[in-house]
């Protein structure tokens, strides 16, 4: 079983990259037993001023690194989909279920529903702006980096979000490594009713 991590190069420097060593540290300590990678001994230097999207793939005896210049996909519109509980509780190499419930939309990207309530899109959290303040789901599928940087320091707070109730809010922020708060926005208005997906 492989894991991965995408790291965030900008400005000279890695962001985040405490948090990605916990969240590998916490893989590692309950897959292999022990932490069997750093990643600041491990990460390539990068002489390009772009930004870059870092991924660090690994299982308990290899890792890759592969650096990109990094490409914000344009995500204009969202739909909600439901389906039965699955684990991505990890950040798994394998992202086939994921996969497969965007390939069944017809937005651009997803938001995932299970019991009822809001947990993520497919490849990154959540947050919603009701006029005011930015809440994410209490239970994403991942705790991403990004999403736990901006709760300790108090930008967002955790809600249960019921997929009924999106239309309380006004628009929706994706947030993972590469993309910060107010980066990526759609408008509630662009998110299509609710399609089912066992």
């Amino acid at each position: 079983m492989r894991f991965i991590e995408s790291i965030c190069y900008q400005d000279g420097e890695y962001q985040n990259l405490d948090l990605h060593q916990e969240r590998l540290n916490n893989t590692c300590f309950n897959f292999f037993g022990e932490v069997l990678h750093h990643l600041s001994d491990l990460l390539p230097r990068i002489d390009d001023e772009r930004k870059h999207k870092v991924r660090f793939t690994y299982d308990n005896s290899t890792h890759t690194c592969e650096a990109l210049p990094y490409v914000k996909l344009p995500i204009q519109s969202l739909q909600v989909v439901n389906t039965t509980w699955f684990d991505y509780s990890f950040k798994y190499e394998d992202r086939s279920t994921l996969q497969e419930l965007l390939s069944s939309a017809s937005a651009d990207e997803i938001i995932i529903c299970i019991d009822g309530l809001v947990r993520d899109c497919s490849y990154a959290n959540l947050v919603f702006w009701d006029g005011k303040e930015w809440l994410t789901p209490e239970a994403p599928l991942l705790e991403g980096v990004k999403r736990s940087r901006l709760l300790n320091e108090g930008q967002i707070k955790k809600a249960a979000i019921l997929c009924e109730d999106l239309a309380a809010f006004q628009k929706v922020s994706l947030i993972n490594a590469m993309l910060d708060l107010g980066e990526l926005e759609v408008p509630i208005s662009k998110v299509l009713k609710t399609q089912s997906k066992s």
